[in-house]
C-alpha cells in the first residue's frame, strides 16, 4: 500500500507537472500570437509609411519638375525682357540724337529767322502790322454783331415764355385785371440791357488769329543786295574798327614806355630814400653813441639789443613783403590756369568774373558732361576716351620729343660755344689730393650680432 501511495503520489506529481507545461505552453503560445499580431500590425504600418513616402518622393519629383520648367520659362522671359530693354535703350539714343539734331537745327533756323527779321525793312513790317491790327478790328466787330445778335434772340425768348406764363396764371386765376396790371408793370421790368462789350485786352486777346507775320524774303536775290549794303557798312566799320584799334596800340604802346620810365623813376628814387634812410640811421647811431657815451655798458648794452631787435623787425617785415608778393604772384598764376580753362570748357570771360565762380560754372559744366556720358552707350564711350587718350599720348610723346630736341640743340649750342672758347694751358706742378684714411671700425669676426642702431651709425660714420 506504501508503494502503491508513493505511486499514486508520483503519477499525480507527474500530471500537475504536465499540467503545469501545458498552461505555461499555452501563455507562450498566446504570447507568440500576440506578438505575430503585433509584427503584421507593424508591418502594415512600416508598408503604408513606405508607400506615403514614395508617393511623396514622386510628388515632390514632380513638384521639382515643374519648378525647373516655371524657372526656364522666368529666364526666357528675363533674357526676352533683357534683349527688349536693350532694344528700347538703342531706340531711346538713337531719339535722343535726333531730338539733339533737331534741337540744333531749330536753333540755326531761330538764329536765321531772327538774323532775317532784324533785317527786314521797316516799312514792310509795319504795313504788316497795320493789315494784323485791321484783321483784328474785323474780327473784334463781327463777334460783337454776333454776340448783339444773340443777345436779342435770348431777350425774345425770355419775353416769349414770360408771355407765356402770363396768360397761363391769367386763364387759371380769376382776378384777370390785377394780373395782367401786375404783367403789364413786370413786362418791361424784365427785359435786360445787353451785355457790356469787353475790354479792349480782352477783345485783343480773343480777336488773335494766331498767325506771325508773312517773311519778306521769298527769293535769294533779295537777300543778296541787303548783303551788299550790308557789306559795304561793315567793311566802312571794319575800317572805322581797324584805325581805332591802331590808335590804341599806339596809345597801349606810348602808356608801357611812360609806365617803364614812371617805374625806373620810382625805383631810382626808392634806392635814393633807401640810401639816405640808412645814412640818416648811420648818423643817428652815432649820435646814440656819443650820447651814451657816459652811460654805463648795460645801458649801451641794452641799446644795442633795441637797435638790432628794430633791424631784426625790419628784416621780418622786408621778408613778410616778398612772401606777400611771392603769394600775389602765385594767385596770378592760378587765376590765369583757370581763366584758360573756362575759356577752354565754356567760353570767353566777358563779364570778368573770379576764379571762385569760374571754378562752380566749370564744375556744373563738367556734371553735365558726365550726365550726357552717362546716358551714352558704354561701348561707344569706351571707345572715345580710349581714343582721346591715345590723342593725349600721342601729343605729349610729339611733346616730349620736341623738347628733347631742344635741349639736344642746347646741349650742341653749349659744346659749340665750349669748343669755341680758347684752350687755357695749365702751368706749374699739379696738385695733389691728400689720402684720407678710412676711418670707419672694421667688424671683428666676434661681432657678428650687432644691434640695428650700432649698423646705423657705423653706415653715417
Amino acid at each position: 500500500m506504501a508503494d502503491f501511495v508513493a505511486k499514486k503520489r508520483e503519477m499525480f506529481l507527474v500530471q500537475m507537472s504536465l499540467d503545469t507545461k501545458k498552461a505555461e505552453i499555452k501563455k507562450l503560445e498566446e504570447a507568440a500570437k500576440k506578438r505575430e499580431e503585433m509584427l503584421d500590425r507593424s508591418e502594415k504600418m512600416l508598408q503604408e509609411d513606405q508607400d506615403k513616402f514614395e508617393e511623396f518622393l514622386k510628388k515632390n519629383d514632380k513638384m521639382a519638375h515643374q519648378a525647373i520648367q516655371k524657372a526656364e520659362k522666368e529666364t526666357k522671359a528675363k533674357q526676352d525682357k533683357m534683349t527688349e530693354i536693350k532694344k528700347l535703350n538703342t531706340q531711346i539714343m538713337h531719339i535722343k540724337s535726333k531730338n539733339l539734331k533737331t534741337a540744333e537745327a531749330l536753333e540755326d533756323c531761330n538764329r536765321y529767322a531772327l538774323f532775317l527779321e532784324n533785317i527786314t525793312p521797316k516799312e514792310y513790317r509795319e504795313e504788316q502790322l497795320r493789315l494784323k491790327a485791321e484783321r483784328r478790328s474785323e474780327r473784334q466787330g463781327a463777334r460783337r454783331q454776333k454776340r448783339r445778335e444773340w443777345w436779342h434772340q435770348k431777350c425774345a425768348a425770355e419775353r416769349a415764355e414770360m408771355k407765356a406764363k402770363v396768360e397761363a396764371e391769367l386763364a387759371s386765376s380769376n382776378a384777370g385785371q390785377r394780373r395782367r396790371r401786375r404783367t403789364t408793370v413786370v413786362e418791361p421790368e424784365e427785359v435786360k440791357d445787353p451785355p457790356t462789350p469787353g475790354t479792349p485786352e480782352e477783345e485783343k486777346g480773343n480777336s488773335s488769329s494766331g498767325e506771325d507775320i508773312p517773311m519778306y524774303f521769298k527769293e535769294p536775290s533779295q537777300l543778296i543786295g541787303i548783303f551788299a549794303t550790308l557789306g559795304e557798312s561793315n567793311l566802312f566799320l571794319i575800317q572805322n574798327c581797324n584805325q581805332t584799334q591802331e590808335a590804341l596800340e599806339e596809345l597801349k604802346q606810348k602808356f608801357d614806355i611812360e609806365t617803364e620810365k614812371t617805374r625806373k623813376e620810382t625805383s631810382d628814387l626808392d634806392r635814393q630814400m633807401e640810401e639816405l634812410q640808412l645814412a640818416i640811421e648811420l648818423e643817428m647811431e652815432k649820435k646814440a653813441l656819443l650820447e651814451d657815451r657816459d652811460k654805463s655798458r648795460d645801458d649801451g648794452k641794452k641799446e644795442k639789443d633795441r637797435k638790432k631787435k628794430d633791424k631784426d623787425k625790419k628784416k621780418d617785415q622786408e621778408d613778410d613783403a616778398d612772401e606777400n608778393e611771392r603769394q600775389a604772384q602765385h594767385m596770378e598764376v592760378l587765376h590765369r590756369k583757370v581763366t584758360e580753362v573756362y575759356e577752354m570748357c565754356i567760353g570767353k570771360n566777358e563779364s570778368n568774373i573770379d576764379a571762385i565762380p569760374m571754378l562752380t560754372q566749370i564744375e556744373k559744366q563738367l556734371e553735365k558732361l558726365l550726365e550726357t556720358i552717362g546716358g551714352m552707350d558704354e561701348e561707344f564711350v569706351a571707345q572715345e576716351e580710349a581714343k582721346r587718350d591715345k590723342e593725349r599720348r600721342d601729343s605729349r610723346r610729339a611733346q616730349q620729343l620736341i623738347e628733347k630736341d631742344r635741349e639736344q640743340m642746347l646741349k650742341m649750342a653749349e659744346r659749340q660755344k665750349r669748343a669755341a672758347q680758347p684752350v687755357k694751358k695749365k702751368t706749374g706742378k699739379p696738385l695733389m689730393t691728400r689720402h684720407m684714411q678710412d676711418k670707419r671700425k672694421k667688424r671683428d669676426d666676434v661681432e657678428v650680432g650687432n644691434t640695428e642702431e650700432e649698423d646705423i651709425k657705423e653706415f653715417f660714420m
